[in-house]
This record gives structure tokens, sequence and C-alpha cells, in this order.
């Protein structure tokens, strides 16, 4: 990728992102301030970031027309209805597992075949209602509904990583099956029949995202006793040397899959723009690392030793430089 392409395809992010905001605004925060309000439910500032903006942020960006680009095309609007739906219920259906101990079967049935609202928490009655509401302009299918199961399988096991004891190996299984599943039930949401080597794409897709958002939030991951690769790994240099055998693979299963080479070109450049990130934080990882020594002990270092801050321009010309890199990694 020359600099003509990276300029364009920042644009390109950059116009999906505001798009995506604005949609959000218009379609989806009206029907939570209805539900919230009929229920005298006020979502915390933290529920309202990733309920309004972090996860439909994500998986249009980095989920769905990441998917799409292979394609070669964007998202209709009754798809962006649905995925920014689900993306909304995902946090909730997410907080139900992990902070109220709800079991996976309990969340499929409430969102497969509907409970009685007898005895339910505040919560998960705005699951129920946001449910409906996809029900209203979709169908739920048979595979969005089956894929759905497979997630919320491996959502409910990812509590080991609040286990101290849990071994590096197990922490990759479980974040590679989590996310991977959990993609997989996105892409059923899109008008789209794939393909066995698609699917490994979009599955791939996920530990690689999951790596990038480990990177930068490191420190809140460490003070909630959440253990992941990165926080457990021997060395950042060990983070760095898997991360990039992931963006490998990921860009092989691109090129294996039966599209016009142009949209896997593309696609694999738009890929970059986002995972590039993660280099940059390991850059400033690294350095925190020389301070403390191999292998850090994460609770030591303070906040601004773990956060990678995007403002610095050293960083941003990082970005760039990493962006083209990985643009050209196969």
């Amino acid at each position: 990728m020359n600099y003509l392409q990276l300029s364009y395809r920042s644009i390109e992010l950059l116009t999906s992102a505001w798009k995506q905001s604005r949609f959000t605004r218009t379609f989806l925060n009206p029907l939570i301030n209805q539900h919230t309000s009929a229920l005298n439910y006020t979502l915390s500032a933290s529920e309202r970031k990733k309920v309004l903006f972090y996860y439909p942020m994500y998986t249009i960006l980095a989920c769905a027309e990441m998917y799409l680009a292979v394609k070669g095309r964007g998202l209709k609007t009754a798809e962006r209805k649905r995925l920014t739906l689900v993306a909304a219920m995902a946090t909730i259906c997410d907080d139900l597992i992990d902070e109220d101990k709800w079991t996976r079967d309990q969340v499929f049935k409430l969102l497969a075949a509907g409970l009685d609202e007898d005895g339910l928490s505040t919560k998960a009655r705005l699951l129920l209602l946001m449910n409906g509401e996809l029900k209203k302009i979709w169908p739920l299918s048979a595979a969005y509904l089956e894929q759905l199961k497979v997630a919320l399988e491996w959502q409910s096991l990812s509590v080991r990583q609040l286990d101290p004891s849990i071994r590096v190996e197990e922490i990759i299984q479980v974040c590679r099956e989590k996310n991977g599943h959990t993609s997989l039930m996105f892409s059923t949401l899109l008008d789209e029949t794939w393909t066995d080597a698609e699917r490994n794409f979009i599955y791939q897709s996920a530990i690689v995202g999951q790596l990038t958002n480990d990177a930068f939030d490191i420190y809140f991951d460490v003070q909630s006793g959440l253990s992941t690769y990165i926080n457990r790994a021997t060395s950042v240099a060990d983070s760095r040397a898997f991360f990039i055998d992931e963006c490998r693979k990921l860009h092989q299963y691109v090129l294996g899959t039966d599209n016009r080479a142009r949209h896997k070109r593309a696609c694999i450049q738009r890929m970059s723009c986002m995972h590039a990130f993660t280099l940059v934080a390991f850059d400033h990882l690294q350095n925190t690392e020389r301070k403390y020594g191999v292998p850090v002990n994460w609770k030591k270092p303070s906040r601004k030793e773990m956060v990678t801050d995007m403002a610095f321009n050293r960083n941003r010309f990082k970005l760039l430089k990493y962006i083209l890199q990985l643009s050209e990694l196969r």
C-alpha cells in the first residue's frame, strides 16, 4: 500500500465511523432511551459508552464492514439495523453472564424463545425488549440462533480468565473461540452466503482484534484481575511476535478466499489501518518493560506507563509506518 492508498483507506474508515455514529444517535439511542425510561432504569456512564458507542462502532467498523470488504460491497441499511441492535444486546449479554452469573442456556432461552418478565432483573428485561425490537425488523434465522448458542457457551467459559492460575495456552484458546464464534454470529446478520474459506477469515479476524483490544486495555484488565495473553506473556517481544504471526495467518486466509484480487487487497489494507494501532501499543509497553525488567509484574507500572496515548505525534507517525508494513504482510 502506498501513501495515496493509505489516505483513501483512512478517509474511508473515518467516513464509516461518522456514518455509524450518526446512525447510532438516530436509530439506537431513541430505542434505548424509550425502554430504559419505561423500565425506570438509568444506564451508568460506562454502560452507555459500551451500549451506545463502543460495541456498535466496533461491530460495524472492525467486523461487518471488514467482512464485506472482501466481497467488494458496503452495508445495507437493513443489515446495519440488525448489527447495531445485536451489538448493543451483546454487551448486555456479557454483563448478565459475567456480573449476574447467568448461564448460557438462560441467556439463550431469553433470546430464542422469550421468558416471562416476572422475576427478571431490569437489565434482563432491557435485553428482552431489545430482542423484541430485533424480531420486529428481522425473523431470527436458524443460522443466527445456532451461532449465538455457541458464542454464548464460550462467553460463559471466559470467566476462567479471572482465575490467576489459568495457563497462557488456555487464555489463547478461550479468546480465540469466544471472539471467533461471536464474529461468526455477526456474519449471520449479513445477507451473504459465506464459503468455508471466508468463515476461516472471519473467525481468525477475531483473535487479532482481541489482541489489539488487550494491548490498549492492559491497565484496566490488570486492575480488574482479568488475565489476557498480553499481560501474561513472558515478554512484550513474545506478544508482538504472536500478534504478527496471527496477522500473517489472517492475511493468508483473506487471500485464500475466492474473491477478486482487488477486493482481497482492499480488505487487507482496511484491516491494517486498525491493527497497526497494536504495534504502536507494543512500542509503548516495551519502553515500560525496559524500566521494570522481563517479565513485567504489570501491577507495578503506573497507568501512564501502560496506556498508549495516540494524541502524541510520535505515535501517530508510528501508526502510519506500521499500517504500511502490515498491509504488505503475507
